[in-house]
């Protein structure tokens, strides 16, 4: 059985590369964040990009806000990006998220 989501992780120098993927939904919440979590070194800045998610919801919108906090107070950079279609755009900026991602 395929998971239902998919969280790959690239480490450079002083750069984490986190490419997400799939259902990204309140389903799956706790095993992306731990994904992430167990993925990450808060030492580097941080590079999460988002592609062709089947699905998202403002619990994922949550979590990439919180893991943006958790970089900056350490005092990294962590950049989102994604390619969304126009429902998930239309959430993201319903729920007042515009700022966090680069669309």
């Amino acid at each position: 059985m395929d998971t239902a989501f998919s969280v790959d992780v690239k480490h450079d120098k002083n750069q984490s590369k986190i490419l997400i993927s799939g259902e990204l939904i309140i389903n799956h919440i706790c095993k992306i964040r731990e994904s992430i979590l167990d993925a990450v070194d808060f030492s580097n800045n941080l590079d999460i990009r988002i592609t062709n998610p089947s699905s998202l919801d403002v619990t994922f919108i949550q979590l990439m806000s919180s893991v943006k906090k958790s970089f900056e107070n350490k005092g990294k950079e962590c950049t989102i990006e994604g390619m969304f279609s126009e429902e998930i755009h239309g959430l993201i900026s319903n729920a007042g998220f515009n700022n966090l991602f680069k669309l």
